[in-house]
């Protein structure tokens, strides 16, 4: 027959349990530490979200700018001499007047890129200007495509200057402010600058993320000593 050992006689010497107080605290620093930790790894996530909503903008906003610097740098191009018209004196004599619309949220233009002294073909008469929040590019007849969306107020802006060194802004004027026909003889360059506006993808933060893009581009035909 087997004798039973009280079983305060099993616990060594020095040696108590836990009491529920113990595990109390213990719970409680568990869970503030977990929510530490949460709240570090939702910072992170949404800061991550930010960043990548910003270099999607900025993508966005680059490639139009890469699409509009490509198409305008070649506004004028007349190889054939049959397709545009020549301006006369007493300003800017002498070259192609390929600008027809040049205002500061719209521009209007035109080459015969493929030289058959036509100007129907793709990308030969195009406009950029904006619809709402939506920079849009037409052309020819086609309808207007939205290439770069959350443009807010002022975010499309153009400003043009002469062949002069240096460059001397010309001013648009009127209502709305645009260049007459005297003065988009002369533009040899413009400065071209998009704001785009997206969602924060941190719905705690109303303010949008911002990104922007600015370039000058040279009119080949009226500016060669830019090259």
């Amino acid at each position: 027959m087997k004798t039973r050992i009280p079983s305060h006689k099993l616990r060594p010497r020095g040696v108590r349990g836990v009491s529920l107080a113990e595990v109390l605290v213990g719970g409680a620093l568990s869970l503030m530490a977990l929510s530490a930790l949460y709240a570090f790894q939702v910072a992170q996530a949404r800061s991550l979200a930010v960043e990548n909503t910003y270099n999607d903008s900025q993508n966005i906003t680059r490639t139009a700018i890469d699409l509009m610097s490509r198409e305008l740098r070649m506004a004028t191009y007349d190889p054939s001499g049959l397709a545009l018209t020549t301006s006369l004196p007493p300003i800017c004599p002498g070259v192609k007047q390929g600008i027809t619309e040049a205002a500061v949220n719209r521009i209007h233009f035109r080459q015969d890129l493929n030289g058959d002294g036509l100007l129907l073909g793709a990308g030969e008469d195009v406009v950029y200007d904006v619809s709402g929040t939506d920079l849009r590019r037409t052309d020819g007849l086609n309808a207007p495509v939205a290439i770069v969306t959350g443009i807010p107020s002022g975010g499309f802006a153009l400003r043009y200057f002469d062949g002069s060194n240096p460059p001397v802004e010309i001013i648009p004027g009127g209502i709305p402010p645009q260049l007459n026909a005297s003065q988009r003889d002369c533009v040899a360059k413009v400065r071209m600058t998009i704001t785009a506006n997206l969602a924060n993808p941190n719905p705690k933060i109303t303010t949008p993320v911002l990104s922007q893009a600015e370039t000058e581009i040279a009119i080949r035909n009226r500016s060669l000593g830019n090259f």
